[in-house]
């Protein structure tokens, strides 16, 4: 199930979501409802864009056939950073996270993994965030060193027991493998 979180309107504190998991290391992801964004005339000059999108992104956005949609993903990629642990909470507005856009134009945020997909009326984004993972150490030194693994002893009287049902079921096969050029001579 998904929770579409509304939109802060004029610059405001963005209305906190449903109670979870917040500070998780690793992955975040953001849904959120294009419509739920303020309309404006002049997105440079609007108060809520102002606070929540740099100058850059506010000219990249305005450039895109539906600018409120790319406005929309490029929030939710935000907060799908901050829910990566990739970058803090802002206090203000997520205008201090900046998503930057490669020469294809996706976005882009530094050592981060990003996804950003829409319906028309939905965005979705993903952050991966490989720098939140706790990748297990090796073997740290304070760890006691583990005593190295003995080779097991298979007794003499097992071996030999062994090779006597390999040896049979070889001699079976054999004759299974005779049988069956027998029959098909005939």
């Amino acid at each position: 199930m998904a929770e579409i979180a509304p939109v802060a309107r004029e610059g405001s504190e963005p209305v906190a979501t449903a109670p979870g998991l917040h500070g998780s290391k690793g992955l975040g992801l953001e849904i959120a409802n294009i419509a739920a964004l303020p309309d404006s005339e002049d997105y440079a000059q609007d108060a809520f864009y102002r606070a929540n999108f740099t100058p850059s992104e506010i000219a990249h956005c305005s450039k895109q056939p539906v600018a409120r949609t790319a406005f929309q993903g490029i929030f939710a990629l935000k907060r799908a950073i901050v829910k990566s642990g990739a970058a803090s909470e802002p206090k203000e507005g997520y205008k201090d996270i900046e998503i930057g856009f490669d020469g294809e134009g996706r976005a882009v945020f530094p050592g981060c993994l990003l996804s950003l997909s829409d319906t028309g009326t939905i965005a979705a984004a993903a952050c991966f965030w490989p720098g939140g993972l706790e990748w297990p150490s090796a073997q740290t030194a304070t760890a006691p060193q583990a005593a190295p693994a003995q080779p097991k002893i298979i007794p003499a009287r097992i071996r030999i027991l062994a090779a006597f049902v390999a040896l049979s079921l070889m001699v079976l096969f054999g004759l299974g493998i005779l049988e069956i050029f027998r029959i098909a001579r005939w």
